[in-house]
């Protein structure tokens, strides 16, 4: 008898006709396509199962706890639902509740338990959230004018010139073709992130780019520690690491993309051609190599927690390099919202020229920060 796991049922809403069918050699063949990039493997399980060990990283974001904590097989207990359970159900892959259910904190200032990492809720804000940032209770208008990505709002992104996005006409979402996370090619969320919560080795949160994963090397924790106290120590590797390390400039292999090129999915007007060819920029450049004559471009220039919450940079591959430093998107913005304006991580009233602020703008460009700032 060919054996399955409550993985193999859910992941796949597998019919009862359907399951004669699973076996290991299907697993492994869904296992490949996020092993692409290592096309000389393909084929030998056991090359196979050596690639994920020595590529993959610990699986810092994989789910953990009960199946019960996130799934229900009738959404129906006697009768009704339990407190806790979304009330817009059943949900698809037998979920308890959608995408802002399941990651809004149930205590007050709390944006990662352990287990889930938490995206909205009482008490946080830029001082208690993850390295994505807060989605605040009521969503704004989505004008191009809101500290947050308003989730249901149906205005064209700015900056948007691609042909990807279905959110002007179905709403902004999570994933899928009508937001950030999971595949380009789904609109519905679950089915765009399917297999993400259980096998992180996919993409770098779920997140990907014309079909490439994003690359990028995940804090465990999310940054919550960092970002509630940046003096906390800094640990770039290992089961502490507490910052997230991001790729930009070239992706170690061809079938990975950067951070930057994430969000030009949607601003792309904002990204390559649209910046400029060179010094002076007409906008904001990206992926670029920080000058090593400022501050923090310098090889011997090490981030610190306050780097990592209010200025964090890229690097090739998604491996420190101090030498060449980038900028990225995510040097000055959240992803999911913040207290300011723009989704910046400062706010703009902060950033003066010829004063001692050592974050934001000041943050890279030194030479602009008064005389008496400590170098």
């Amino acid at each position: 008898m060919k054996s399955l796991t409550l993985v193999d049922v859910v992941e796949n809403s597998t019919s009862k006709t359907d399951l004669s069918d699973l076996s290991i050699n299907s697993v492994v063949k869904e296992a490949s396509y996020f092993k692409r990039i290592k096309r000389i493997a393909a084929g030998l399980l056991s090359a196979v199962v050596l690639t994920w060990v020595v590529f993959a990283g610990p699986a810092y974001a994989t789910v953990k706890g009960r199946c019960d904590n996130c799934h229900t097989m009738h959404y129906s207990q006697g009768g009704g639902q339990l407190a806790g359970w979304g009330t817009e159900g059943p949900y698809n892959t037998l979920l308890l509740n959608n995408c802002m259910g399941c990651h809004t904190t149930p205590t007050s200032g709390d944006a990662y338990d352990g287990t889930t990492p938490f995206v909205t809720g009482t008490g946080l804000n830029d001082n208690a959230c993850l390295a994505g940032g807060v989605f605040p209770a009521i969503m704004g208008t989505g004008d191009n004018d809101d500290n947050h990505h308003g989730m249901g709002n149906k205005n064209a992104p700015a900056g948007y010139n691609g042909d990807f996005y279905t959110g002007v006409a179905d709403g902004l979402s999570c994933a899928g073709t009508n937001g950030c996370h999971g595949n380009e090619t789904d609109t519905d969320n679950m089915k765009a992130i399917k297999g993400g919560h259980h096998d992180t080795s996919l993409a770098f949160r779920m997140l990907y780019v014309d079909g490439d994963s994003v690359e990028g090397d995940g804090a465990a924790d999310y940054e919550e520690a960092m970002i509630k106290d940046p003096t906390t120590t800094v640990v770039t590797s290992g089961v502490d690491q507490n910052v997230n390390i991001y790729c930009a400039g070239a992706p170690s292999v061809v079938t990975k993309a950067t951070i930057s090129e994430l969000c030009a999915k949607c601003h792309g007007v904002f990204h390559g051609a649209g910046t400029g060819l060179a010094s002076p920029w007409v906008r904001h450049p990206t992926e670029n190599i920080i000058s090593s004559d400022w501050e923090i471009g310098s090889g011997t220039y090490v981030l610190d927690g306050d780097d990592y919450k209010n200025n964090p940079v890229g690097f090739d591959a998604a491996v420190i390099d101090n030498a060449e430093k980038r900028v990225t998107c995510l040097s000055c913005h959240r992803a999911h919202g913040t207290d300011n304006d723009d989704i910046l991580k400062w706010a703009y009233s902060t950033q003066q020229a010829n004063t001692t602020n050592e974050f934001g703008c000041l943050g890279c460009h030194d030479t602009q920060r008064g005389p008496d700032t400590p170098q």
